[in-house]
């Protein structure tokens, strides 16, 4: 057996009009036109039509099939709830972490307290039951 069929081809995330775009962190846009090398014009349905630098997005594996260059807003947002984008993100592990991460920033000293606690009884149930095994 040859070594090249280990190797796996990489999941490249070409930009593209109608690729989805990840804006700090919070909000989904979809590139609209490709401006130059470094930058792109996005819109979405929380993001005001802008151009953005390439470095401050990042590319998520959904991508608007079909999406005309330039298009309108309108026709971004028809083809966003087609498309059920929002459906398809909150079901990716990668929206789940950033939803996780955001809950616990805005924990209560009182409820990180309550999730020690929890974490310290999960770990002796666990060390009970390898024990017992």
């Amino acid at each position: 057996m040859s070594s090249y069929s280990t190797v796996k081809a990489a999941n490249w995330r070409f930009v593209e009009v109608g690729r989805v775009v990840l804006v700090n962190n919070k909000d989904l846009a979809t590139v609209v036109e490709i401006i130059d090398q470094k930058r792109v014009l996005i819109d979405g349905p929380k993001i005001q039509r802008q151009n953005i630098q390439l470095g401050k997005v990042v590319l998520t594996p959904i991508v608007l099939p079909n999406l005309p260059r330039g298009a309108r807003t309108a026709t971004v947002t028809k083809k966003w709830a087609a498309a059920e984008v929002d459906a398809k993100w909150s079901k990716t592990a990668w929206s789940k972490k950033l939803d996780q991460k955001q809950k616990r920033a805005q924990l209560t000293d009182f409820e990180r307290f309550q999730v020690l606690v929890l974490k310290k009884q999960r770990r002796y149930a666990v060390k009970k039951a390898v024990a017992k095994a």
